[in-house]
């Protein structure tokens, strides 16, 4: 059994938060394949359901509600107005909307929100709750949102509900103990008519199979080490070992009534629910998991991640250095295959995408600070969208060669020799998002200091427990809102500078001087406390990733090979509906292998091919049947500790559809995020919705000989 308790999802009806029940969620329930076409076509129902949004795509109801109240203060009836933490970041939205044509015109108002109370207090937790968050409102007039929106979407440099959330608070809007005890693991709410655990409704304990629930409110996840599951009720025997003075233990009397919890039973199909003490399992939650944050602590959480990224930070499985000692912490040598990195070469941003695009803002600085003119970038690859809209809107431009493969070395050589001015940089991921391929670094590179270009690399989703990309490149970067949290409750990004680039006295000063640290204080203690146990995660998703692989791949059609693909071995099975099945251990693996780390004896799983795959059926038919029967999350994002499932092509490039194709990206490609469960109840899942896809092709040609 795993030591992670993550079971099966609640259920999820069309527009609920994903996970469940969680006020911050990075995604949404679109449960049907329909559901994700009238999403895409904007159908009133969808609008009408939604209680979230992935936050780049959707104003979390927290943000619009400050900037109802921004307008109201400042605003005109005839505007609109979108968020920012920062004056820089105003700036860039109003160049970006004078860019645009025609141009639109707009407006900066400074909002200096302060608390509405007033404190003696010399408590830090105290006084940094009543902290003045200073916002930057950008105002234009409200038939110009759509174009204002793609500032917001593109950028990812708006504010996150957390920052919303805070404000309210400070202006006395939102009630501070509700608002924090919402963010807590424990819920009041409806139960899942089946499963539970980590990420079901955190009311109850579920079993994974149906059960009469508890109704306490404590019982939340099953019998496993307290240190594994951030939701779990059970004292661990390596919790229970440590000694009471140890750094790394809990308070002696939490520990003591911890242990005082009764253990869930197995009833041979699962957990069964069991009644806790309710006083003892909140305060737990609350002192260990983050309901009352010290948000003093921000700073020290920042440093943490930083040092976890940069792989100085020596974290024992299960035992994570505590913020409050980590800037007494020893850093040891970098693991992440460059000499001299550390956490001063390891910059945070609000989400992903914010550290994607000023990765691009830093290529051109630093061409700029040498005095030479932009040249265009290079998109090597077929990348997540927004990837392609910031190289294509900003700056001159950008070269698109979307398959990304080594046969596009030549092509790529030509418009190096062609450029003029010279390529400013190679942008690509790696893997690539939804195909899963590898682009050849070390033929990057060898181009990349013949012709002088940066090469910036997306690690997000091999994740740098399984490859290590960065000797090959010049700046990495990721989205730690994806594996390194896993728990999908915060955003959050990292860019990260190679000490042995040839450009990195170059990039290093003009980062240091442009940099801002935007990274709001709430998401940097969620995100580091959810990190603290990425890497152990990371093993158990490789290992169910390949089993799932391994047998969708065997329910292979035969048909032609994709490029890039290794060919597969013939199906025996006597139906097969698969048409192709996209991971990085089947497509380019020569090129992923390339920069795979080096395994751990003692964990086979340590090093692997990462949680995401995609897999495509031989029919449109076939995919919505087998997507609609699948019973786990379905929604965007990926990473999550909890699987989770979308048809990729329709909520990424609904409108453009055959251009896609065109890429080699089907519009029946259901892209799945392995999580951390059982291997036999994900495979469970995986076979169920298997025999809806072979009913949907027989049923097709049954309608053919009709």
């Amino acid at each position: 059994m795993s030591s992670f308790a993550v079971f099966a999802p609640p259920e999820s009806p069309v527009g609920d938060c994903v996970p469940a029940l969680t006020p911050h969620a990075v995604s949404v329930s679109l449960p049907k394949w329909d559901d994700n076409v009238d999403y895409e076509e904007g159908h009133p129902r969808i609008k009408a359901a939604m209680k979230q949004g992935y936050p780049r795509f959707y104003i979390h109801h927290l943000i619009d509600r400050l900037a109802q109240i921004t307008k109201a203060r400042f605003g005109q009836p005839d505007e609109l107005c979108l968020l920012f933490l920062s004056q820089k970041v105003a700036d860039s939205c109003r160049d970006f909307l004078l860019s645009r044509d025609p141009p639109v015109t707009s407006r900066h108002v400074v909002f200096p929100v302060k608390s509405s109370t007033t404190t003696t207090s010399t408590d830090p937790a105290t006084l940094a709750k009543q902290r003045t968050v200073t916002i930057h409102a950008v105002f234009f007039a409200a038939d110009d949102f759509p174009i204002a929106k793609q500032f917001w979407q593109h950028t990812g440099d708006g504010i996150q509900s957390r920052v919303a959330e805070r404000c309210l608070i400070l202006l006395g809007e939102l009630d501070s103990e509700a608002a924090e005890q919402a963010a807590s693991t424990t819920f009041t709410a409806r139960a899942p008519s089946a499963g539970g655990g980590r990420y079901a409704a955190k009311t109850k304990r579920y079993a994974a199979t149906p059960a009469t629930a508890s109704t306490s409110a404590a019982a939340i996840v099953g019998n496993v080490p307290a240190s594994k599951s951030r939701y779990a009720t059970a004292i661990s025997s390596s919790l229970s070992r440590q000694p009471s003075g140890s750094e790394d233990s809990e308070p002696a009397s939490l520990a003591n009534s911890i242990e005082s919890l009764t253990s869930p039973k197995l009833n041979g199909n699962g957990f069964a629910p069991v009644e806790q003490d309710e006083d003892v399992l909140s305060r737990y939650v609350e002192e260990r998991y983050g309901r009352n944050l010290d948000l003093s602590l921000a700073p020290l959480a920042k440093i943490a991640m930083r040092r976890r990224i940069a792989g100085v930070l020596r974290e024992a499985p299960g035992q994570a250095v505590p913020v409050e000692k980590i800037e007494k912490s020893k850093n040891e040598d970098s693991d992440r295959g460059v000499k001299g990195l550390t956490e001063g070469d390891v910059w945070l941003y609000p989400c992903g995408m914010s550290a994607i695009f000023h990765a691009h803002q830093l290529a051109m600085g630093v061409r700029k600070s040498q005095g030479k003119e932009l040249g265009k970038s290079v998109c090597f690859g077929f990348p997540y969208t927004d990837t392609l809209k910031i190289l294509e809107k900003w700056g001159p431009g950008c070269h698109f060669l979307g398959h990304g493969l080594s046969s596009d070395l030549p092509a790529l050589r030509k418009i190096c020799e062609e450029a003029s001015p010279p390529i400013l940089a190679v942008f690509c991921e790696f893997p690539s998002n939804p195909l899963l391929r590898s682009p050849p670094l070390a033929e990057l590179r060898k181009l990349a200091d013949e012709f002088g270009f940066l090469v910036v690399v997306d690690e997000t989703i091999a994740g740098f427990v399984n490859v290590e990309t960065l000797p090959k490149a010049d700046i990495v970067v990721s989205s730690l809102t994806k594996v390194f949290s896993g728990d999908c409750n915060v955003m959050g990004g990292s860019l990260v500078i190679n000490p042995s680039s040839p450009f990195y006295s170059s990039l290093k000063s003009v980062q240091e001087a442009e940099y801002e640290d935007n990274y709001f204080d709430e998401d940097a203690i969620y995100m580091e406390r959810n990190s603290r146990d990425f890497q152990e995660r990371i093993a158990h998703m490789n290992h169910n990733s390949e089993t799932v692989c391994a047998f969708l791949r065997s329910r292979r059609a035969p048909g032609p090979v994709p490029r890039g693909m290794t060919p597969a071995p013939p199906s025996t099975y006597s139906n097969p509906v698969v048409r192709e099945v996209f991971f990085p251990q089947f497509m380019t693996p020569e090129n992923y292998e390339a920069s795979m780390r080096k395994g751990n004896a003692s964990d086979p799983n340590a090093k692997g091919y990462g949680s995401l795959f995609s897999v495509t059926f031989v029919s449109v038919a076939a995919s919505k049947a087998f997507f609609d029967a699948l019973a786990c999350y379905k929604g965007p994002s990926l990473g999550t500790n909890f699987t989770i499932a979308c048809p990729y092509t329709i909520l990424a490039h609904y409108t453009e559809l055959d251009w896609a194709l065109d890429w080699g990206v089907d519009a029946g490609l259901v892209r799945i995020s392995v999580g951390l469960e059982e291997t036999d109840l994900l495979m469970s899942w995986i076979e169920k919705a298997m025999e809806a896809a072979e009913q949907a092709v027989a049923e097709e040609e049954a309608a053919k000989k009709a």
